[in-house]
């Protein structure tokens, strides 16, 4: 198995299955410790609301923190990987996730609802091949949406 096979394999396993199930133990075992997000998926997002979950940081913090937050409000949590591609030490991603609204999420309280979004993320791995570096993209502006946000124009 290829180095770029073998990154892959970790970046499906945590997508796929240790981040919806909070794996905590896996995803400390291909996680640095001092691993950097550089932007969470929710960015923009958590900004525009005010909410208390960080943006940028240490991710393992974040995992410890901030991911049973997101895992109360968006349950059920279901991903399918699309796409992934690896250069060197870089893995993207593309991936579909499927979750139930069931808690306040970005200070909209629960609907109950399905809520579905596509999520690119980056990840660099180091020399030991583990994570070191993560970049996360979502569509914000369509979960908000399905969450009971509208767009106002303010004239």
């Amino acid at each position: 198995m290829t180095k770029e096979t073998a990154e892959k394999k970790i970046v499906e396993k945590l997508i796929v299955e240790a981040l919806p199930n909070n794996d905590v133990e896996y995803i400390e075992s291909v996680v640095v410790p001092d691993a950097v997000t550089h932007r969470a998926g929710f960015a923009a997002l958590y900004e525009a609301t005010e909410d208390a979950i960080p943006q940028e940081g240490n991710f393992m913090d974040w995992v410890r923190d901030g991911w049973s937050i997101l895992h109360a409000a968006l349950g059920e949590q279901k991903v399918e990987m699309k796409f992934i591609v690896a250069e060197e030490n870089k893995v993207m991603a593309q991936f579909h996730y499927s979750v139930q609204h069931k808690g306040t999420f970005a200070s909209a309280p629960a609907t109950n609802k399905e809520v579905t979004w596509d999520e690119v993320g980056t990840f660099t791995f180091n020399d030991e091949g583990k994570i070191q570096e993560m970049w996360y993209m979502t569509e914000e502006l369509k979960v908000a949406r399905e969450i009971g946000y509208q767009l106002k124009l303010n004239k």
